[in-house]
């Protein structure tokens, strides 16, 4: 049997009314030497039965489809799914986005012509299913600096030999997985991003956007991955991951980091931004600072006011100032 040259990973957990927009998403890409895993991580609706109805529908022998008992988690789920698969090059696929139908090709075409490049992303589109709001990125991943990928994680292509040599995703990583691995990818070779728009990034209410807590946690773990690169050596680095496991995040990474309290005063607002005041006024809980607190609280009321149209365009045009302007608002405003 022949090996597929891409295998495309996506995981599931109670979301079944988005599978057949993503799965399909990838049945029908013009590219077609590809396996699709699909794992439902123990979900607790009906996504198992809406599956085994979508395989029947389709008959794609492409398909496979794995059910974890019990949940692992997506990290865990991650690491095993890419094990049980065979391709040269590795896709992963968000569960509830779409991938326009070029995508797997145009991301194949790059890798191929481009020996040097390890992953490559693409322009994409962040979807609110709620409010309606599309925001169109364009990322270039071969101009950021010092390893960051600017991926969003859901397009991104690489190959198995450097995820491989990367050690993985790492399981002491509940969120910002992809931070920690972007870090160790790039040191062995270079990103790339496929200058068109051909994914579809569906913001959903019960994802890690618009929750406080999951929020706090993933700015604690992206912290804690940029605090691993700077770690002397080898020992010092199991040495911080053993106190996350022993620990949590926290044992390493505390709330009142400044750029764990950075990221949190950011994600308000964006959220203040595409009218989503309401989770903005919650995350603002665990700001440190008073006078930001203040200040994110404040502009989170006014982003559901009347007013609010005037203040979430101006909003959303000051998020797309340079990373320096940002940075000097958040400093202004902080203690």
């Amino acid at each position: 049997m022949t090996m597929p040259k891409v295998s495309v990973i996506t995981a599931f957990y109670n979301r079944a009314p988005v599978l057949r927009r993503t799965i399909e998403s990838i049945l029908q890409q013009g590219y077609t030497d590809l396996e699709l895993l699909v794992v439902d991580d123990c979900s607790s609706d009906d996504t198992s039965e809406r599956l085994a109805e979508l395989a029947a529908e389709w008959q794609d022998p492409r398909l496979r489809i794995i059910r974890n008992e019990p949940n692992k988690g997506f990290v865990r789920t991650m690491r095993d799914a890419i094990e049980a698969s065979t391709g040269e090059y590795i896709a992963v696929q968000g569960s509830g986005d779409a991938s326009l139908p070029d995508r797997i090709a145009r991301q194949v075409a790059l890798l191929d012509a481009q020996p040097d490049v390890v992953a490559v992303g693409c322009w994409y589109r962040n979807i609110d299913d709620e409010s309606g709001a599309v925001e169109t990125v364009r990322p270039d991943a071969a101009a950021a600096k010092g390893g960051v990928t600017t991926f969003s994680h859901g397009e991104m292509m690489m190959r198995r030999s450097a995820y491989d040599a990367a050690g993985g995703y790492r399981t002491e990583f509940k969120v910002a997985q992809l931070t920690d691995l972007g870090f160790r990818l790039h040191r062995l070779g270079g990103f790339a991003t496929v200058p068109e728009v051909l994914y579809d990034r569906h913001v959903q209410s019960d994802g890690v956007t618009y929750n406080a807590n999951k929020v706090l946690e993933q700015a604690q773990f992206l912290r804690l991955a940029r605090h691993l690169q700077k770690l002397p050596n080898e020992d010092a680095v199991q040495a911080a991951l053993d106190r996350v496991r022993e620990g949590g995040v926290s044992a390493v990474i505390p709330v009142a980091d400044g750029g764990v309290q950075l990221i949190l005063a950011e994600r308000c607002v964006r959220l203040c931004a595409y009218d989503r005041g309401t989770d903005a006024a919650t995350i603002t809980s665990h700001v440190s600072s008073p006078i930001r607190r203040r200040v994110l609280r404040a502009l989170a009321r006014v982003s559901r006011s009347r007013l609010s149209a005037p203040v979430r365009w101006a909003l959303r045009l000051a998020l797309k100032t340079t990373p320096a302007m940002r940075a000097l608002w958040m400093r202004r405003t902080g203690s």
